[in-house]
């Protein structure tokens, strides 16, 4: 007889808290290696200043488009701001308001 596998529990305490996005402070970080603007960027990535400033300041998140046009503007791998970003959204959820959430989960396995 097969045994159920057991949900593999998580140590809360390998979570950690998101201080920062790490996929906006490398583009923020790019932006100020080749000595430019945000204005500049965004003209180069034909994106608004503000879309742009939104996330350099956290305000939204690195989308699928914006990475795409860092890639091909910077040469920024776009998957791997997307990964950065999807691992900030977890931290930011795991760690965020609702601490009751795998109480009000049920198990299925």
């Amino acid at each position: 007889m097969k045994s159920k596998p057991s949900a593999i529990l998580r140590d809360p305490l390998k979570i950690p808290k998101p201080l920062s996005n790490p996929a906006a402070a490398l583009i923020r970080d790019t932006i100020a290696h080749h000595g430019i603007t945000q204005a500049e960027a965004a003209e180069a990535m034909k994106v608004s200043k503000a879309q742009l400033s939104d996330v350099i300041r956290q305000k939204k998140a690195v989308s699928a488009n914006l990475a795409l046009r860092a890639q091909f503007c910077f040469g920024l791998p776009g998957d791997l701001l997307i990964r950065l970003q999807a691992q900030f959204d977890y931290q930011k959820a795991f760690h965020g308001k609702n601490p009751d959430l795998q109480m009000e989960v049920r198990a299925i396995a």
